[in-house]
């Protein structure tokens, strides 16, 4: 018979159980007891996996600024490095160079005044025939047309009557030549029309030589000079329909700043690819080189209204400078006032720079 040490019962079933078959029931466990959860490694791998991650981010922000990182105090933007990288900013001096500017002008063709006449009726009289139209193409001395005038006629008896007879048929006629060769471009009367003398019933004008008159800012003038190469096209970005040259430059008497250069292009019209009263874009290529304090035209920033380039202040930190500027070469811009020679300027990166400072 076994001991009493070695008797146990349970409680819920009064069975008597020996040693080699106890068991603990699960009402009686220990509630602290460990239990075994699925999934428990997966768990364990990602907050392992986070808490390492949180530790190198630790590690790293202190070493890298955000790209945003900006500062403003008036004109002048302090950035980090990170920014300028981000934005591409780099800087130039800026030096004197030779210029010769690139003149952009809108005008309007007209004939050229040296190419082109009208012609009036002699006297008072009636239109007997028309032999020109608009159009046609004239010789000089040729006729026109021939205007009747009776007190012309008699006038011209009662000369004949002392020297030579003419016949009745010339008598008081009047022949309009053309004084120049060319084309009819206004025929202003009929037959039968009854004209005085002073009216003017022609316009002659040679088609080959026509002339633009353009309105050049003054500033952007620097440079300019009678016989400068003009191109000509219907608008700035088409291709080129006729070229001319400069021939008369009429400067403004007042020395302000909004005041403007009349310039006046002849041209050659031999292909026949302008027509008078046409609106057109000029090109002026500049010849009268000089030096001018040049920015690259990415350099400049329009603020309130005005030209602006960044000055560089310091390897990160730059101020905004209002300039005037003068002409252009279609690729830099001189500067009249507000920049010195020797100076650095940002030169790539300003619209970014700009916007960012919100300036």
């Amino acid at each position: 018979m076994s001991s009493e040490e070695d008797v146990h019962c349970d409680s819920l079933s009064g069975t008597t159980l020996g040693a080699a078959g106890l068991g603990v029931p699960a009402s009686v466990r220990v509630p602290n007891e460990p239990r075994r959860v699925r999934g428990a490694p997966w768990l364990v791998a990602v907050a392992l996996s986070g808490a390492v991650g949180f530790g190198l981010a630790q590690q790293r922000a202190p070493d890298q600024a955000p790209p945003e990182a900006l500062h403003v105090e008036g004109r002048t933007v302090s950035y980090s490095p990170a920014f300028a990288e981000h934005a591409g900013l780099r800087t130039i001096e800026v030096r004197e160079q030779p210029f010769s500017p690139l003149i952009v002008a809108t005008g309007r063709v007209d004939f050229d005044q040296a190419h082109v006449t009208a012609i009036s009726a002699s006297s008072l009289g009636t239109v007997r025939r028309v032999l020109a139209y608009e159009g046609d193409r004239v010789r000089r001395g040729d006729t026109l047309a021939e205007v009747s005038s009776s007190a012309q006629a008699e006038r011209e008896a009662a000369a004949s009557f002392y020297r030579q007879k003419l016949p009745r048929a010339t008598l008081g006629v009047s022949l309009l030549r053309s004084p120049l060769d060319g084309n009819v471009v206004e025929r202003r009367i009929i037959e039968g029309q009854s004209v005085r003398g002073e009216s003017i019933v022609f316009v002659i004008a040679d088609l080959d030589r026509l002339s633009v008159t353009l309105s050049v800012d003054e500033a952007k003038s620097r440079g300019l000079g009678v016989g400068d190469r003009v191109e000509l096209a219907r608008d700035a970005s088409a291709d080129t329909l006729a070229r001319g040259n400069v021939a008369e430059l009429e400067r403004p008497s007042s020395v302000e700043p909004a005041s403007k250069l009349r310039v006046r292009v002849s041209v050659d019209n031999g292909s026949r690819a302008l027509r008078a009263g046409q609106v057109v874009s000029a090109r002026i290529f500049g010849s009268h080189a000089g030096r001018a304090l040049l920015v690259p035209n990415r350099a400049l920033a329009w603020i309130d209204g005005q030209p602006t380039v960044f000055v560089a202040a310091s390897a990160h930190s730059a101020s905004a400078a209002a300039v005037t500027l003068g002409g252009g070469d279609g690729e830099q811009t001189e500067v009249r006032f507000g920049l010195a020679s020797g100076q650095r300027i940002v030169s790539d990166g300003v619209r970014t720079l700009q916007e960012a400072s919100f300036l």
